[in-house]
């Protein structure tokens, strides 16, 4: 099995692959039976997977390194190629809607991928074209200003990785001092993180406008293909979470305040539950401690795990010009996943390399598709597949931490889970207003975020003056930049992620075959049909959210 490391690249020849599509497609919409349709659609894998495969090879090695010349400007080179080959996407999602022979390949596809096509291409038209180049290029600038981030130490300048390393979280002046850190090495980019992010509210507006829509908040949500939901249910979602988790939540830190006997719990002391160092990971890399961990979860998890290891197609060192951030994407033609994170050792970390682990199952079981379709499928359920698979990992935790520590992990991580939910009903919200107001000042989005942070996160203060105080902290974050609109995704499958591991605590076999399922029929239908062929609830559904609520607040408290 071929390294990741060695995979070779090779610019693909765009002319050449529009026309292998054009042929396909044509080939498609003029099929006289279905059998004749089938093997038009088969003849168009070879070229998807080739663009996919290398696609995803230039977006790895460019988030490795941003500082590599030359994968940024094969990664440029994408970005203004991408319109095309979204154009040819398009396409061939038009002619599949339009074929006789729908019922025949709803078999094999699917009843999603065909709402997917009609909702995705009402978000695109080649007279965009231009501004996506733009959005892609805008874009790039903030994995650029992300991966370089620093900050001086005594005279040398270190990345937020060795930042993390030098921490010593059990002592709070310590705490203090690196959040001090980290604020100023992000507070050294805030006016350049203004301009960037002005600049891609007006480009998305733009493409907005173009396309009829009026506002990129309508515009976000056909891109993020949802066709089972829409805007008025997602705001209905989140003052749900208003009103019935971030009371709770409220509740919970403060408990945290009083055991750790602060006269104020300030933001950096969050994390810190109890008193003296968090949980402390036994020695060894965390590809060899999940040996143990992916090998007794099943034969799934064991045979994936080891090709993944073998293949090495993960890469989780930290380095100059690294993204800071974590993703697994698939790559076709070696029909496995690139795993990629900047792995620090702490309890975030262990929670963020189970996740991609997750979203890398998914695709590892997908792999003998014959359509790439098979394989994908929208992120509000992708997020299920990583954000369960964390809990999942739960009763094997002992080959990663001591007894005690284990206890201390399982406390970070379900307050995490509950902590989360406020905090990305909030991004969310932020989304939505600034774009359905594009004209709002980079003061007046820094006043909406406080504004926000003040409902959805009451608990939250800041110590000293600066980043985050001044309304920066969204600015952390990477989807809002890069990928809008799909922050709410994680809060919907973080719900249904705590379903799982309470189904798991009751029987495991029942949930792990539950969790199966839903990997394998993931992308066939809707989301709210996905979730009752899995069977579990839908977030939107009357009292599971309040459900979900307790039962962690349950957990923690015995805990506590």
């Amino acid at each position: 099995m071929i390294q990741f490391q060695d995979v070779p690249y090779l610019r693909p020849d765009m002319e050449a692959m529009e026309r292998e599509m054009n042929v396909g497609i044509s080939a498609l919409a003029s099929a006289k039976t279905f059998p004749e349709a089938y093997y038009a659609l088969l003849s168009l894998e070879a070229p998807r997977r080739k663009f996919m495969t290398l696609a995803t090879l230039v977006e790895a090695r460019n988030t490795m390194d941003t500082n590599d010349e030359f994968w940024a400007a094969e990664q440029a080179w994408f970005d203004q190629i991408r319109p095309r080959w979204d154009g040819l996407c398009v396409r061939l999602g038009e002619t599949l809607n339009a074929t006789p022979f729908r019922k025949e390949f709803e078999k094999h596809l699917g009843t999603e991928i065909f709402r997917q096509a009609e909702v995705t291409g009402r978000a695109f038209s080649p007279k965009i074209a231009p501004d996506l180049e733009e959005e892609s290029v805008l874009s790039a600038q903030y994995s650029k200003i992300s991966g370089n981030l620093s900050v001086e130490v005594d005279g040398k300048r270190l990345t937020m990785g060795e930042l993390s390393k030098l921490q010593k979280p059990g002592d709070r002046a310590d705490r203090e001092k690196f959040d001090g850190l980290r604020q100023k090495a992000f507070e050294e980019k805030s006016e350049e993180l203004d301009k960037l992010y002005d600049d891609l509210v007006h480009v998305r507006h733009r493409m907005a406008g173009k396309l009829g829509f009026e506002s990129y908040t309508d515009m976000g949500y056909c891109r993020q293909g949802r066709t089972g939901y829409g805007r008025e249910q997602v705001a209905a979602f989140r003052r749900e979470i208003e009103r019935s988790i971030t009371p709770v939540v409220t509740a919970l830190f403060e408990q945290q305040r009083q055991r750790l006997g602060y006269d104020e719990l300030w933001a950096f002391d969050e994390d810190v539950s109890f008193a003296g160092d968090g949980p402390k990971l036994k020695d060894g890399s965390v590809q060899e401690l999940f040996d143990g961990i992916f090998g007794a979860l099943s034969p799934e998890t064991r045979v994936y795990y080891q090709d993944l290891r073998r293949s090495q197609f993960f890469d989780l060192e930290d380095r100059v010009g690294k993204i800071r951030g974590a993703y697994s994407n698939y790559v076709p033609i070696y029909e496995m996943p690139f795993i990629f994170e900047t792995f620090d050792r702490s309890p975030g970390a262990i929670k963020t390399f189970a996740h991609e682990c997750g979203h890398g199952l998914h695709s590892y079981l997908k792999r003998g598709e014959p359509f790439v379709e098979s394989g994908n499928a929208t992120s509000d359920i992708s997020e299920i597949h990583s954000m369960a698979m964390e809990f999942f990992i739960w009763p094997y935790l002992d080959r990663l931490y001591s007894p005690e520590d284990v206890e201390k992990y399982k406390f970070f991580h379900m307050k995490n889970a509950l902590s989360f939910l406020p905090y990305g009903a909030a991004v969310d919200e932020f989304q939505t207003e600034v774009y359905d107001h594009p004209d709002l000042t980079p003061a007046q989005r820094l006043d909406l975020w406080k504004s926000l942070e003040k409902r959805y996160v009451p608990w939250r203060k800041y110590k000293n003056e600066g980043f985050l105080s001044q309304g920066r902290g969204w600015q952390r974050q990477t989807h809002i930049y890069k990928w809008p609109f799909y922050y709410i995704d994680y809060v919907l499958s973080q719900v249904c992620a705590l379903q799982f591991h309470f189904l798991n605590e009751a029987d495991h076999e029942k949930a792990w075959d539950s969790y199966l399922k839903l990997l394998r029929c993931s992308g066939f239908q809707s989301f709210d049909e996905t979730m009752t062929l899995a069977g579990l609830e839908s977030p939107f559904a009357p009292g599971v959210l309040e459900n979900v609520g307790r039962q962690a607040m349950e957990f923690l408290e015995k805990m506590g």
